[in-house]
């Protein structure tokens, strides 16, 4: 289980439909449309393929070329000369890989990718990040893989930031290949580091129609949804362990996406520069402020994550928006890429319907 952009050792799941299936808004019924046509929301190979994302890397390693024409990047730890067009990209983080697999450049190895599923992985990308070769657990990177894969390229983070979890193997994989490390910053923004990933490969016109498409959606959905938006309060209840439960903030990884959609966070969820609030459970009554509530949940619905004890508890049953019955199972508590966001998006259009109906 990778260590995510989040406070905690959390797993994403997949996202799942409310009571009904009402129409979404017409900008993202065009791209479901489009992804259900190609097979994409089954996760199939082919499928992927016809949008582009390649299924390199999953054949017998070959030496990078010699002749390779480079070009110069600058990361936060200087600049760095990486291969022009790299085809050979080793990913010692769980982030980019799976931007690389956007991007439509699987990577030649990555960290273990096996327990993805389409309950904890946007769908398209399962079956991609399963064939991956491992190159270790994302706290142990096995740097004899690493060479054996002969990559032209290692993206990884900032030695000695937070995210740093192979201690030591950024600096060590210097002698294997070019290394660029990829700045997450302190937050779950995703968007940045993502950014930074497609300039690395040098796919930054791939990612251009990525967040545009992304923007029409929040745009189109902040119009439909303008009357709800502005008058509802929201909470994202992400996991509980050892007595305390965790709220995802605006600058969590799903929580940028609610921000940029103007959604109204709860007063504990209130932005305080970092991902995830931490809370005691004697303090569950802080969310009574909060007209509709989302909680991690798992393919079936059911709470996750330690939640399934957080919902027995009789001051979660007080809760107004539990005894309305505005309390809905999201799957995208953990989405880093803009496909995937949309995915998101579309979801809540679905929520903000059945409450609309509701309320």
């Amino acid at each position: 289980m990778p260590l995510l952009l989040e406070e905690g050792l959390v797993m994403p799941s997949r996202t799942l439909p409310v009571d009904e299936n009402p129409p979404v808004v017409d900008a993202f019924a065009e791209i479901v449309d489009e992804l259900t046509r190609r097979g994409l929301l089954a996760g199939g190979l082919t499928a992927a393929a016809a949008l582009g994302l390649s299924a390199c890397g999953t054949q017998e390693p070959a030496a990078p070329s010699p002749t390779a024409s480079t070009r110069t990047v600058r990361t936060v730890d200087g600049t760095v000369s990486v291969p022009a067009d790299p085809r050979r990209v080793v990913c010692i983080d769980y982030f980019t890989g799976i931007f690389l697999v956007e991007l439509g450049l699987t990577p030649a190895g990555g960290i273990d990718y096996s327990w993805v599923d389409d309950g904890s992985m946007f769908p398209a990308y399962v079956p991609i990040l399963k064939r991956i070769p491992s190159i270790g657990e994302i706290t142990s990177t096995k740097i004899e893989k690493v060479t054996a894969l002969h990559p032209d390229l290692i993206l990884g983070p900032t030695p000695g930031s937070r995210y740093d979890n192979s201690k030591g193997a950024m600096k060590t994989l210097t002698s294997v290949a070019p290394v660029a490390s990829v700045d997450f910053g302190a937050t779950g923004d995703w968007r940045g580091p993502f950014e930074q990933t497609a300039n690395l490969v040098g796919r930054t016109a791939r990612l251009a129609p990525l967040v545009a498409s992304y923007r029409k959606a929040v745009e189109t959905a902040k119009k439909t949804y303008a009357d709800v938006l502005a008058s509802t309060v929201v909470s994202v209840v992400d996991y509980s362990q050892d007595g305390v439960f965790a709220l995802d903030l605006p600058r969590s990884t799903d929580g940028v996406v609610l921000a940029d959609l103007g959604v109204r966070f709860g007063t504990a969820s209130a932005d305080n520069g970092s991902s995830t609030k931490e809370l005691s459970l004697e303090l569950l009554d802080e969310l009574a402020d909060s007209d509709l509530i989302l909680y991690r949940a798992d393919a079936s619905g059911a709470p996750t994550n330690g939640l399934e004890k957080v919902v027995t508890r009789q001051a979660w049953k007080d809760l107004p928006a539990v005894r309305a019955g505005h309390t809905y199972p999201i799957g995208w508590a953990d989405v880093c890429t803009y496909r995937w966001a949309e995915a998101a998006i579309a979801d809540l259009t679905r929520i903000l319907d059945t409450y609309r109906r509701q309320s």
